[in-house]
């Protein structure tokens, strides 16, 4: 790894053809913009109809259109709270902006025991840079303390580190979601804190070399059964080429994750993780600038033992698709592959979107949805979405290699045995907006464990007999303004209605909140 990221760097800096590009954040706001301005692009192309990898090269976008306000501002706190970055500094061959990073949001679940407040506070910074025509980065600094709703904390709870207690493990302390590991904070609440970044280089417009700590999200929906951001952030690497005058993009992915079981035998002052490598390799082909296919490998390898000893199986440097796939297809020690398919159809004021996967050679899931934009008024935009994955996908024989980082599920947020629909409305108006998100899902697992849903656990230990079922509708409905597209920074109130339906019992939630925040980051709390 360390070689191959000097590799990167080093044929980045000794190119000269190439221009410093951004990426833009990879957040639902951000997502639905650049699909509403590709389809009303009268001149697309075949470059910039590659959009089912995020986050997104700004060079795929109309990013001045997506960032413009026409608004007018005559002092400088106002300019920069309503229009532009916050702070700017300029230079010859050189650009930085430096933003707030803010959610603050309080509220009460009024179907709880009690009226506690609830509320989520993030205070950070994030920083951004072009110089020498060729070279950007992008890093965000996040401090943050949270009291949740009690279904949220049950989710995170359950999926905390291990930490070694004589000769078994203690699950510990919990891990949030797209955010990171916490530690306790009052009696309920948690304290986390984490950063993310990446340097980008564009040696030439045929490659684009980027590094540093984030997570990537593969596909069209809201969902991703290939790869998503639902996890925590991790180290990687990442080569993007661009072949037949745009028509192909190929992604290489090398990643470093971590299974949340303490290390036994160390000489730190704190046992590090059992690590793990992942490699993901996109194949986008653009038959049309309307129609793509997409197709996916991603594996995970043994990196680390639970002693931390053990050297890698360096086939997985290979950049070439499907190889590993082929030459493993027989292996399962220390070794998880999916495979997948990702297609996409633009038409009119829509985008039809799919996905299939599969799971050691059977079927592991499918996914169905239509975005539809400026339905009847301008900025009435609809989302419909079908996911479905059987028992058992993602998970390995050894749960070690299970298709996870940090305890989290790479891909869907249930993992799998489920079949999920979502429906989306927006409406925005100038700087005014309403959202409303339904979300109903079915799930079956096996009564005595939740075997064949966790990524928790191995796939040798599930029932095939999956005899239970649970039911849950979610509905968020949020209502804001938004001040600044720079960097997205909104006011919100909103309601957050969640029904659980298991045999025996009913789980009710109806939190009502309301906040400010710099929304340039999903935070997916929708399960």
């Amino acid at each position: 790894m360390r070689v191959l990221i000097c590799t990167l760097i080093f044929t980045g800096f000794f190119a000269f053809t190439g221009k410093a590009q951004f990426y833009f954040p990879n957040e639902q706001y951000y997502t639905g913009e650049i699909d509403r301005f590709f389809l009303k692009d009268s001149a697309k192309n075949y470059t910039n109809s590659h959009l089912s990898i995020r986050p997104i090269l700004d060079k795929r976008t109309n990013c001045d259109s997506i960032y413009y306000k026409n608004s007018k501002h005559y002092y400088w706190i106002t300019q920069k709270i309503f229009k532009e970055n916050f702070l700017i500094f300029k230079g010859e061959d050189f650009w930085c902006s430096v933003d707030p990073v803010i959610d603050l949001e309080g509220g009460a679940d009024f179907a709880a025991d009690s009226l506690d407040l609830l509320y989520w506070n993030t205070r950070g910074l994030r920083v951004q840079a072009k110089f020498l025509g060729k070279i950007s980065f992008s890093t965000l600094f996040y401090e943050n303390q949270a009291l949740l709703p009690q279904y949220v904390s049950n989710f995170v709870d359950a999926h905390g580190e291990y930490r070694v207690s004589g000769n078994t493990y203690t699950q510990e302390n919990a891990v949030i979601p797209g955010y990171a590991r916490t530690k306790p904070f009052k009696t309920t609440g948690y304290d986390f804190a984490f950063a993310e970044g990446n340097v980008s280089i564009v040696p030439n417009k045929w490659v684009n070399f980027q590094f540093g700590n984030g997570n990537q999200f593969i596909g069209n929906g809201s969902r991703s059964l290939l790869l998503s951001d639902f996890t925590v952030n991790y180290p990687f690497a990442k080569v993007e080429t661009n072949l037949w005058n745009g028509r192909i993009q190929y992604n290489a992915i090398y990643a470093v994750h971590q299974n949340l079981y303490r290390i036994p035998f160390f000489e730190s002052v704190e046992a590090s993780f059992e690590r793990k490598i992942g490699t993901y390799h996109y194949l986008d082909v653009a038959i049309t600038p309307n129609f793509q296919v997409g197709l996916f490998e991603g594996a995970v390898w043994k990196r680390t033992d639970s002693l931390g000893t053990h050297t890698p199986n360096w086939l997985f440097l290979n950049p070439v698709p499907f190889v590993n796939g082929a030459v493993m297809a027989k292996q399962t020690a220390g070794y998880n592959a999916v495979f997948g398919m990702n297609l996409t159809y633009t038409f009119l004021n829509s985008r039809a979107y799919g996905q299939i996967v599969l799971d050691q050679g059977k079927f592991g899931g499918a996914q169905l949805g239509l975005k539809s934009y400026n339905l009847f008024v301008p900025n009435l935009d609809l989302q419909v979405e079908f996911n479905h994955s059987p028992l058992k996908t993602y998970l390995a024989e050894d749960k070690r290699y299970n298709y996870s980082h940090y305890n989290l599920p790479l891909a869907h947020p249930l993992t799998s045995g489920f079949n999920e629909s979502i429906l989306a409305l927006s409406y925005q108006y100038k700087g005014f907006f309403v959202t409303n998100r339904t979300t109903f899902y079915n799930q079956k697992y096996n009564d005595s464990l939740p075997s064949g849903i966790d990524i928790l656990n191995d796939q040798l230990n599930t029932s095939m007999g999956a005899n239970t079922e649970r039911n849950v509708l979610l509905n968020n409905l949020e209502i804001g303004y938004r001040f600044n597209k720079n960097y997205n920074l909104q006011a919100v109130i909103g309601w957050q209605y969640r029904q659980e339906q298991t045999p025996g019992n009913r789980d009710l939630t109806s939190y009502v909140y309301g906040g400010i925040r710099t929304r340039i980051r999903n935070k997916t709390l929708d399960f």
